[in-house]
């Protein structure tokens, strides 16, 4: 907060501004919430400065929901890993380290996201509220987004972002305690257009056993890192060189 509260307001109104000229369009929040926005990523930018940090991630919604937050920093990490850093949900470094693997691995920005998955139709959902819109990279070609609130709470700034169809994503988790990195592949099909739920949906094909998947999710926690690529063998050499075991969950 210390950050937020110093951090330039001019500066935090003109990148609003920006985020605001490129939206396809602005849905709830209001622009002072934007500003608010602005001002949480100056502050994310100061304190990885100050850390030399290339990577951060935020407890964002216990914070928020305590007012220890003044803003949610969906937009702030949209920028960040836009830009070839990496902002990270909710606290979770294990989400966080797999970010990062992923920008050296391949230069691309992963994305946390929440499963829904519908075996009827053989398809999965990555959901949540905040995502990239370069997804190839920061010299990649942006896809439009929305500007939305968090669809939690109804209230703040985040991200819906209407990401590409017809690519390969690679998803995929580190668990430390197990020495384990589990990962699934889907073809992409299109984004989901419903107010139930996080902001950007990833409607996908999995490749692979669609009911394995949905059995073996919650085995690894709730969160995947998706990511636009094919990222298999990479990470089969990565494991291999740090001695990890991978698992294909589909």
């Amino acid at each position: 907060n210390q950050a937020y509260r110093k951090a330039n307001r001019a500066l935090g109104e003109k990148w609003a501004r920006t985020w605001i000229s490129q939206a396809e369009r602005v849905v709830e929040p209001s622009e002072e919430e934007i500003k608010k926005s602005g001002l949480m990523y100056l502050a994310l930018l100061d304190l990885m400065q100050t850390h030399k940090a290339q990577a951060v991630t935020v407890d964002c919604l216990n914070l928020f929901y305590t007012g220890k937050l003044p803003a949610y920093p969906c937009l702030g990490f949209c920028q960040l890993n836009d830009d070839g850093r990496v902002g990270a949900c909710e606290g979770d470094l294990p989400s966080t380290t797999m970010m990062l693997l992923a920008g050296y691995l391949v230069g691309r920005p992963g994305y946390i996201s929440d499963p829904v998955i519908d075996t009827s139709q053989n398809k999965i959902i990555y959901a949540h509220c905040v995502a990239p819109t370069r997804v190839f990279g920061p010299k990649g070609p942006a896809n439009p987004f929305r500007i939305r609130n968090h669809s939690e709470d109804r209230k703040g700034a985040a991200i819906q972002s209407l990401l590409p169809a017809g690519e390969i994503v690679t998803s995929f988790e580190l668990n430390s305690e197990t020495g384990e990195i589990v990962l699934h592949q889907a073809l992409t099909t299109g984004n989901v257009e419903e107010d139930k739920a996080c902001r950007t949906k990833l409607a996908a094909e999995p490749i692979g056993n669609i009911n394995k998947l949905l059995g073996e999710w919650d085995r690894f926690g709730w969160h995947r890192v998706t990511v636009y690529g094919d990222l298999k063998r990479k990470l089969e050499v990565v494991s291999s060189l740090l001695g990890l075991k991978m698992v294909e969950e589909a």
